[in-house]
């Protein structure tokens, strides 16, 4: 079996459990190691070797190297490959420290109810899309002919961007907190406000939503842009000022609506 047949193989065993970063670091590695290579080819001292290379190069060694291993323990497994692989990735203690060290240095993210579930029906959409999309490049990979098989590019550019959409929504909901919008004062979350800029007399209207929800487009901004962070909190009448690329810009908050 060819790697690139390999990697669709697996990708689709484990689709419930490999992330966009894993898509993207497999096909990293077949693209340096080889996507036309048998697998029953692949060397220990080339494994090491790639393994080496991304240790040097350094960043985040073991999200990149831990979707490598993982698939070749499951060669191995599965019996693709005669040659026990995985532990010629080695990975230093030091970096897998200092990856869980980041992690929990993440900031919450502030959401609202609606916000987050509007993100999980997204994530559980493209999640069920994943079968469908693996099916399309297995058919296209039929083809053998990788060097210009522009369907399987489409394909696998389709995989690439659902799966760092999907890694993206786990990011951002793992990290979610509920924002509370029935208490404190001034304007919040879920209330319309009407502005006054100060210098040109103009009123502008917004409702104030959380990240997931904001459509500047539609008059929805969320509480962490520079607008909508500024207007939390204050009360009708409240004098403001926003830094904007043409500079800065006062407003008053005029009225606020639930």
């Amino acid at each position: 079996m060819k790697l690139a047949d390999a990697v669709t193989t697996y990708l689709g065993a484990a689709a419930s459990t490999v992330d966009s970063y894993a898509h993207q670091e497999l096909h990293r590695f077949g693209r340096v190691v080889g996507l036309e290579k048998s697998v029953e080819y692949l060397a220990p001292p080339e494994i090491a070797a790639y393994a080496e290379s991304v240790v040097k190069a350094g960043g985040d060694v073991h999200g990149r190297l831990m979707p490598v291993k993982d698939f070749l323990n499951y060669l191995k497994k599965h019996n693709l490959s005669s040659h026990s692989l995985a532990p010629h990735v080695k990975i230093p203690r030091a970096t897998q420290r200092a990856m869980a060290a980041s992690r929990e240095a993440l900031d919450a993210i502030p959401m609202t109810k609606n916000g987050i579930k509007l993100l999980t029906d997204e994530q559980d959409r493209l999640k069920s899309n994943r079968g469908d999309i693996i099916e399309t490049i297995r058919l296209a990979a039929a083809d053998k002919d990788f060097r210009e098989n522009a369907p399987l590019d489409a394909a696998r550019e389709d995989q690439g961007k659902a799966e760092a959409r999907i890694r993206e929504l786990e990011n951002t909901l793992r990290h979610a907190v509920i924002i509370d919008t029935r208490h404190g004062k001034g304007a919040r979350v879920g209330n319309t406000v009407s502005l006054k800029d100060l210098i040109s007399g103009k009123r502008v209207e917004y409702k104030l939503t959380d990240s997931a929800e904001a459509d500047p487009l539609s008059g929805k901004i969320s509480i962490v842009s520079p607008v909508g962070g500024a207007i939390v909190g204050c009360s009708q009448g409240d004098e403001f000022a926003v830094q904007t690329p043409k500079g800065e810009r006062r407003y008053q908050l005029v009225s606020i609506k639930n």
